[in-house]
């Protein structure tokens, strides 16, 4: 870091139990080593600098504000600093900073840990994103699960910022805090590090260590008040899922008790209690996904404008894409479409054609495209629930004006023409043909998409994808237009598809499915099972009424392509959970 960095309140080690003061040795890197990156800190626009610091999460008995390191600047996007301490006698660490963002700054911050600064684990692929851009906050990673640096003689934390969208954009850092608890026999009691709301009728419990199971599922020991609790479910030995026996009221007060949950070493928490509302005030509840776009203007493609009122929508909407970078996802109603852009991974765990409801979250103008960030988790309602796509032409999707009515949107382009020539790479746009009229209209959007790649057809198709709007493609920025963006290469009907979506969809169950599924159909011969990159990772004979196991297979989607004789003559779309 540049030598004007108040190191004094920069990074400090702490024990959660026993004051044991600033670790000498801890440091913060940027300048290469030590698996960070190196930095331009001179010029007009500098890439890392200083600021004026903050008290937050400053646990010293003089809180001092300092100065504050800041990583600046767009083309820093994708760069790391390194938090070096050690970890000698303690296990259980848990980090804290203050950290401030700009509008602009970098919006994702993915962690990772090393014992050798040289090999790094990711431990958090994308942190929760700020509440308030321009504010001081306090960030919070429980890094007591990576058990590799427990007694670590040298800890290695890497921080990886991106999201910057322009020069001015930056993040500021203050008060890098570590805690943890000495080694050796666990005396210290269990604490709850987070709460979280899933639904109208959940909540999820986190706690610091591992707990007792039979402490730990007794739902006298999760209260909320005005409600009975009629189950407490322990999972990965730290979270509890406490499900009410009926739905909370949008917009009421409620207060959260725990107490008597032991760890597994026998010590008895301390009785907690956390106050909190339930979804929003009915007054920012909206009907449809049309009436939520227009809670904010996005006609500015020139700004990033964040709106922090957080919404309903009270209908059900159907996932028409997804994407693993970001964790995006495309959600869709007969009313219009919205992006939804879940860092924190709040909307929940779905697929395309999923049906669901219960979606709270707030508005981004990016630019000139409305995006949602989801605060809390949707509640599934069904799946394989299609949209049919809209039909435009090329003209229209040259016309922003028309487009800005359908953002988000399926959208189909029929006897079209790639005349890009090449292979498809991320983040490119490319070359489309209509009825002589010509635009980069084809955007290669997510990034792990099947087609990245290969090569482009150059033969007339249909293309079907969703309806993309921006002026900023990597590091480019371009006149501000709509793209459709395909989401398989099953969008683009000139690229060669496993399935033939003509056949007739057949029914199998159970749909989801853990273990297994039953496949009931006359004349069926054999199956073969292909997951969303187009291969084939099973196949097998069948009768006519068969079981057949997905046990081997990862969690995810899958097509069960069923044949007669070698002939193809159905399939059925499986999510393995």
């Amino acid at each position: 870091a540049p030598a004007a960095t108040d190191s004094t309140s920069a990074l400090q080690v702490y024990p959660c139990n026993t004051d044991i003061g600033a670790q000498t040795a801890a440091a913060i890197y940027a300048d290469g080593t030590n698996g960070s990156s190196s930095f331009t800190n001179s010029g007009s626009s500098p890439e890392i600098t200083v600021f004026g610091g903050n008290t937050l999460n400053d646990p010293r008995t003089s809180p001092n504000a300092g100065q504050a390191v800041a990583i600046a600047n767009s083309s820093a996007n994708s760069k790391s600093i390194v938090l070096k301490f050690s970890m000698t006698g303690y296990q259980n660490a848990q980090l804290s900073y203050a950290t401030r963002c700009t509008s602009a700054g970098f919006t994702n911050h993915a962690w990772e840990y090393s014992t050798d600064g040289t090999n790094f684990t990711t431990f958090v692929a994308t942190e929760p994103a700020f509440q308030t851009p321009k504010t001081w906050e306090t960030h919070t990673i429980d890094f007591s699960s990576a058990s590799a640096i427990n007694e670590a003689q040298i800890v290695y934390l890497r921080l990886t910022l991106t999201g910057a969208t322009n020069v001015s954009g930056n993040n500021r850092f203050d008060n890098f805090v570590i805690k943890a608890n000495p080694s050796g026999p666990d005396i210290y009691p269990p604490v709850v590090s987070n709460v979280e709301l899933l639904n109208a009728s959940s909540l999820r419990v986190t706690f610091n260590e591992a707990v007792d199971y039979n402490t730990a599922t007794a739902t006298e020991n999760f209260t909320v008040t005005g409600f009975t609790t009629y189950a407490a479910i322990l999972s990965n030995e730290r979270f509890v899922t406490v499900n009410l026996t009926s739905d909370m009221t949008e917009g009421a007060q409620y207060t959260l008790n725990v107490s008597n949950v032991t760890d597994t070493a026998g010590n008895v928490m301390e009785d907690y209690s956390y106050s909190f509302s339930f979804g929003v005030d009915p007054q920012y509840h909206v009907a449809n996904i049309a009436e939520l776009r227009t809670k904010l203007d996005f006609s500015d493609n020139s700004v990033r404008v964040v709106d922090l009122t957080v919404y309903k929508i009270s209908g059900d909407v159907i996932i028409t894409a997804m994407g693993s970078f970001n964790n995006q996802k495309v959600i869709q109603d007969s009313t219009g479409a919205i992006l939804v852009f879940d860092l924190a991974g709040k909307l929940g765990d779905f697929y395309v054609e999923d049906k669901i409801n219960g979606v709270y979250g707030t508005l981004t103008n990016y630019f000139g495209f409305l995006e949602f960030i989801p605060v809390q988790s949707a509640q599934y309602v069904d799946c394989f629930q299609s949209v049919d796509p809209l039909v435009v032409t090329l003209d229209q999707l040259n016309d922003n004006a028309f487009m800005a009515e359908h953002q988000a949107e399926l959208i189909t382009l029929e006897n079209t023409s790639i005349t890009s020539a090449g292979n498809f790479a991320v983040l490119n746009r490319y070359d489309l043909s209509q009825n002589g009229t010509t635009g980069s209209a084809l955007y290669a959007y997510f990034q792990d998409v099947d087609y990245i790649g290969q090569a482009i057809p150059n033969s007339a198709q249909s293309i079907t994808g969703f309806n993309f709007a921006t002026s900023k493609i990597g590091s480019s920025n371009f006149p501000f237009r709509y793209y459709i963006c395909p989401r398989t290469s099953y969008d683009m009907s000139a690229m060669t598809g496993i399935i033939d979506f003509e056949k007739e969809h057949i029914s199998v169950y159970p749909n989801p499915t853990t273990d297994f599924i039953h496949i009931n159909v006359e004349n069926a011969t054999s199956i073969q099972i292909y997951n969303m990159n187009g291969q084939m990772v099973a196949a097998q004979n069948i009768s006519n009424n068969s079981v057949v196991s997905m046990q081997p297979f990862a969690a995810g989607t899958y097509f069960v392509k069923v044949l007669s004789n070698n002939q193809e003559i159905g399939f059925a779309k499986v999510i393995k959970k």
